[in-house]
């Protein structure tokens, strides 16, 4: 994790930004002044922004941001799993950037968990079983669970939208090669071999090593806080009581198809 400073202009730099994000998950910035229309063009700085299929919740003047509001009558589901934007997409989200906008008077944290490290600590047989492993990301977890918080079986619509990706379970980082495992519990229904064989390793099991506290870091928000962060490298997810109002503002920019690792580092 980086920080910068209410005094660092680098804040505003979205080159800056990037460069800080090849080397960190996640870069926290603090003492912000966003309006919802900046925030969309600094987040247009890291890259093309993407529109979020929970049209109930975009901004009402400017769709490109998500309100993430746990009250009112269509509250944003599914942000209290460990998870990463998109995966669900033929190309996923990559950058994603939070910026407080209410905050409860005691918890409503956001854990991140660095799948880099995670993957350089992982059993070496677990590397030999996930080699080349394939997993099955898709968006009806997030449909089935929206309808229901809404009362809204309509939702259940927007699963057709969607067709499942395949994506490789080890991934080479976009920007450095480097091995990434790459899991989501809110979308990731099945791992299987190559040839669709079950692999022995479980969706559960993945996530309980990515997510030890070694490899998390808990951001305790504070007003005028944004967090940026690297989908390609990084889960996370929300820790906050329902009945205690918190409400973000959040942007994302689109990714790459993700290539799966080899022994020498490069993609396949």
């Amino acid at each position: 994790m980086a920080e910068l400073q209410a005094d660092d202009d680098r804040r505003y730099d979205p080159g800056a930004l990037l460069t800080l994000l090849r080397t960190f998950a996640v870069v926290v910035l603090r003492g912000m002044e966003l309006t919802p229309g900046r925030q969309v063009e600094l987040t247009r700085g890291l890259g093309e922004p993407t529109l979020d299929p929970d049209m109930d919740n975009r901004h009402p003047d400017t769709p490109e941001l998500l309100v993430v509001d746990n009250s009112g009558d269509t509250p944003v589901v599914g942000n209290n799993i460990w998870h990463t934007d998109g995966s669900f997409l033929r190309r996923p989200i990559r950058y994603t950037m939070l910026k407080a906008v209410a905050l409860p008077t005691s918890g409503g944290d956001t854990l991140y968990a660095d799948l880099q490290t995670a993957y350089d600590n992982m059993p070496p047989r677990w590397r030999d079983v996930l080699a080349g492993a394939i997993g099955l990301h898709a968006y009806d977890r997030i449909a089935a669970t929206r309808a229901d918080a809404h009362n809204n079986p309509a939702a259940l619509a927007g699963t057709s939208t969607y067709t499942p990706s395949r994506h490789p379970i080890i991934r080479a980082h976009p920007d450095t090669g480097a091995p990434v495992l790459f899991v989501n519990d809110l979308c990731l229904s099945r791992i299987e071999s190559g040839d669709g064989v079950p692999v022995e390793l479980t969706v559960a099991e993945l996530i309980a090593h990515a997510t030890q506290d070694r490899f998390v870091y808990r951001h305790q928000w504070a007003a005028g806080d944004v967090v940026v962060w690297d989908n390609a490298r990084a889960l996370h997810r929300a820790d906050f009581a329902a009945e205690l109002p918190r409400v973000m503002h959040r942007t994302t920019t689109a990714g790459d198809i993700p290539q799966a690792f080899t022994s020498v580092g490069t993609p396949a």
